[in-house]
């Protein structure tokens, strides 16, 4: 092939199934085994405080760290994605989880444990956290809001199940040996990472990008198939069941097991096996719109321009004038040796600092979101740490019921997680007025009422004073902050759009982080100062979760004269009424 300087982009193969589906189910079982070890760690609480004397706040330092570095460390975490894929990053995390757990076995105090679960766990898990949601939305793009619904709900599912689990082998083993359990989730983690295999990808120019424009968005679900069947296929198999979907009339799929011998018109061929993905460090993170969970094919961005929001933008390079210029990275895997400035971008660094551009603070809406961000991580961890304490101490209901009630929240976390994934994405003509009509407005409303619900029920805490009222309660409590988990990167971009989503995710988790860490402290000190009475606690957490929500309402005063393209498509402002 002759040189050129045209720019290239590279652009995966989107399968939207085949093995896309058994990525989701390694995605829900670490969503099941690491979510749920987080979320049921209250029932631990007590018997670390009367092991180690110690107080609620001491104790409930442990989920800070643990839950405020799984966040915090995000733009870290997804900056390992990016450089080493999203396998890597999972076995990796799985790996320190795994240790961290396991040596909590040994615990001679709550600082031990702050250091093993804390900080160890917190970064493990935080490693597993990223990749579990990103490799997903890299699977999926017409059913992206279906498979990640799919994905996060075993975070509910954990939930469910783990407080009873973890109640049988306290009262039988003793609650060290919940950790040695512990540890084998961990693990079993690392085996489900192993399903994240890399996509295939191609390379298109860039002037030809209106050209795929039009293509892509003409093709029917039939290319689904095809694309998931080349995904699947043997190498030449791969390169013909992609040779008429839309992607592969723009450009040309890359051969991966090549040597530098081979001339440029059997490179054009397309002849590659599956090893021949993107690299476990190819830059996933540079794929705009990797982070949005929802329906990415309604977005007006994305429709305008498909390419831009599916391309590797790390690897935007131009292209090679021979195969001789691919590089072989990782023994099995061929990329663009890109030039020193391309090098650069791909760096390590360089995805967390982009992730924490401080650009977005000059954006009120966004400032107003992070702000609600944070006291919304304030309220929502605390509770489903002490409820067991509140059933047991304050209520007087017994161990079981404890663990029960905090079950109670996983089965009605599931349930909120489907329905606000369904109806996010959806107009709601049954609403009067034509109100219904604009999703962006929809799931703004949604998210803001659920939150300030929540946080209202939360206040009256004190109200739900017997075992079936507090069921209702923990139910209520784990269906309408689900809205906060489901409805946050869609939000994001129905306000600053699918170009920033990246940097205000990275920037976001960092509020959601420091709220993490200093909410549960502060709920545990409350009891503490006032004979272990958890409803001030509540009323603590109540207050920011309806803070959090009551302030989103001021939304679309600050974006009403900043025209934004709506998440249906639709050529109108965001959020105007």
């Amino acid at each position: 092939r002759p040189s050129s300087s045209k720019m290239t982009r590279l652009v995966p193969v989107i399968p939207d199934g085949g093995w896309g589906w058994v990525v989701v189910v390694g995605s829900f079982l670490v969503h099941v085994l690491a979510d749920g070890f987080v979320y049921s760690f209250g029932v631990l609480v007590e018997e670390l405080v009367v092991e180690f004397n110690a107080s609620s706040a001491f104790v409930a330092v442990i989920l800070s760290l643990l839950t405020g570095l799984t966040l915090g460390f995000g733009p870290v975490a997804s900056a390992v994605t990016d450089k080493y894929g999203c396998r890597t990053s999972t076995i990796v995390g799985s790996v320190i989880a795994t240790v961290g757990c396991a040596i909590t076995y040994f615990a001679t105090g709550i600082p031990y444990i702050c250091v093993t679960v804390g900080c160890i766990m917190g970064v493990g898990i935080g490693l597993m956290y990223c990749p579990a949601i990103v490799i997903v939305t890299m699977y999926f793009e017409k059913r992206r809001a279906l498979a990640t619904g799919i994905a996060v709900s075993g975070a509910g599912i954990g939930t469910w199940i783990f407080p009873q689990i973890y109640g049988f082998i306290r009262n039988t083993f003793g609650w060290r040996y919940v950790f040695l359990f512990g540890a084998g989730c961990m693990a079993i983690c690392g085996v489900c990472g192993t399903t994240f295999r890399p996509l295939q990808f191609i390379e298109t120019d860039e002037d030809e990008d209106s050209t795929e424009k039009s293509e892509s968005s003409a093709k029917d679900g039939n290319e689904n198939t095809k694309e998931s069947a080349a995904l699947l296929a043997p190498a030449s198999a791969a390169a013909k069941a992609t040779s008429n979907t839309s992607l592969h009339s723009a450009g040309r799929v890359l051969n991966a097991r090549s040597s530098g011998d081979v001339s440029g018109d059997d490179a054009e061929k397309g002849h590659r096996s599956r090893a021949g993905t993107v690299t476990e460090g190819t830059g996933y993170l540079s794929v705009k719109g990797v982070l949005y969970t929802g329906s990415i094919t309604d977005v007006a961005e994305f429709k305008e321009n498909p390419d831009k929001y599916r391309s590797m933008t790390s690897l935007h390079s131009h292209k090679p004038s021979k195969l001789g210029d691919l590089k072989e990275v990782d023994g099995d895997d061929d990329v663009f040796e890109a030039d020193k400035d391309d090098e650069k971008k791909k760096g390590f660094l360089n995805t967390a600092v982009r992730m924490l551009n401080l650009d977005l603070l000059a954006e009120p809406a966004f400032v107003l979101f992070a702000v609600s961000n944070l006291l919304t991580s304030v309220g929502f961890n605390s509770p489903l740490y002490f409820l067991p304490m509140h059933a047991n101490k304050g209520l007087g209901l017994g161990k079981t019921d404890g663990d029960m009630v905090l079950s109670v929240f996983g089965i009605c976390n599931t349930i909120g997680r489907i329905t606000f994934g369904l109806v996010g994405d959806r107009r709601l003509p049954c609403l009067p007025f034509g109100w219904g009509n604009d999703t962006a407005r929809n799931r703004l409303w949604i998210y803001n009422l659920s939150l300030t619900i929540c946080g209202l029920l939360t206040c009256l805490s004190f109200v739900f004073d017997n075992y079936i009222l507090l069921c209702i309660y923990s139910g209520t409590f784990g269906f309408t902050i689900s809205s906060y988990i489901c409805l946050t990167s869609v939000i994001l971009v129905d306000l600053l759009g699918l170009e920033r989503l990246t940097n205000a995710f990275g920037l976001l988790l960092l509020f959601q982080g420091v709220g993490t860490v200093f909410g549960p402290p502060l709920s545990g000190w409350l009891a503490d100062i006032n004979n272990s009475d958890y409803n001030y606690s509540f009323f603590f957490c109540g207050v920011n979760l309806l803070v959090s929500g009551l302030m989103m309402f001021l939304t679309p005063c600050l974006r009403k004269n900043r025209p934004e393209p709506v998440a249906d498509g639709a050529k109108k402002p965001v959020m105007m009424h």
